[in-house]
Parts: structure tokens; sequence; C-alpha cells
């Protein structure tokens, strides 16, 4: 388990510098932008696409980082409805579905990066693949997160008073 959480360390480290990086050069090419169309009248023609291209790796790595933190939304007040000894199994499924949409993530965002290899973006002539690239690295955070959030949940050390199960309360 502590592979698991180092690897996992790891992961949420290149997912939370890849989102911030992301997210300042997209800021920098939207203010240059600005500046270029509406002061010097003279467009930038790669930066509206660099922006785009960057929000997509932002969001990406920005949900691997909000999974981690268990901050994504839930229907949870569906869980509560649920008498006691149902809302351990609901969860459990739920995180076994999110493991088998992330696995899909990976698979398929590889076979989507391999066919976009030859296609190139109009302005930066930058092959696709590295755009869609964002979706399997997600992909592999949001589902070796998903694992460590599992296991930390049920392996914890504080018990649920409503299940009587051991349970992380964060």
């Amino acid at each position: 388990m502590k592979a698991l959480m180092a690897i996992t360390k790891i992961l949420v480290g290149f997912a939370k510098w890849s989102a911030i990086v992301a997210a300042v050069i997209m800021t920098i090419m939207i203010f240059l932008q600005v500046i270029f169309r509406y002061l010097l009248k003279a467009p930038l023609s790669f930066s509206e696409e660099l922006a785009r291209y960057m929000f997509v790796w932002s969001v990406a790595m920005g949900t691997a980082l909000a999974l981690r933190k268990r901050k994504h939304i839930g229907v949870e007040a569906f869980v509560q409805w649920l008498p006691v000894r149902f809302r351990d199994r609901v969860e459990i499924a739920g995180s076994l579905l999110n493991l088998l949409f992330f696995g899909l993530l990976i698979w398929y965002g590889f076979v989507m990066v391999g066919a976009t290899m030859d296609q190139l973006s109009p302005a930066l002539l930058l092959p696709m693949g590295y755009v869609y690239l964002a979706i399997p690295s997600s992909g592999i955070v949001l589902f070796v997160c998903e694992i460590a959030n599992f296991l930390e949940s049920y392996r914890g050390s504080h018990i649920r008073p409503e299940s009587g199960n051991r349970r992380v309360e964060k």
C-alpha cells in the first residue's frame, strides 16, 4: 500500500503541475491575444489554438486532482436515503464503475492518440495526438487515485458511525 501511495503522490504532483502550467500558459496566451488584437491590431495566429489546448490539459488534470481530494459532485442524497447496510455496497459499486470508466478512458484515449498523431493542428502544426494525450494521461491518474481513495476509505483508521465499517472521514 505504501508503494501505491507513493505512486499516487507522484501522479498527483504531475497532475497538479501540469494543470498549473497549462492554466498559466492559457492565461498568458489569452492576454497576449487581447493585446495584439485590440491594441496592436495584429492578432496572433496561434494564441487562440494554444489557449484552447492548454484549457483541455488543465481541465483533464484538474479532474484527477478533484477526485483525489474527493471534491467531485456525487449523488449523496440517494446513498443517504438507502438503509445503512446497503450504503457501503453502493459506494463500492460506484468505485468499481469509476474504475471501469477510467480504464475505458485510458484504453480508448490511447487509441485516439494513435489515430490522430498524423493529423496536424491548423495554426501550430502540432500533431493532435499530443492534445488528445490529456485523455489517457488523466485517466491513468484518475484510475490510481480512485484505487488510493478506495483503500484509504476501507482500510482507514476512522469508523463511520452509521455503518460500523472502517472508513476515513474527511
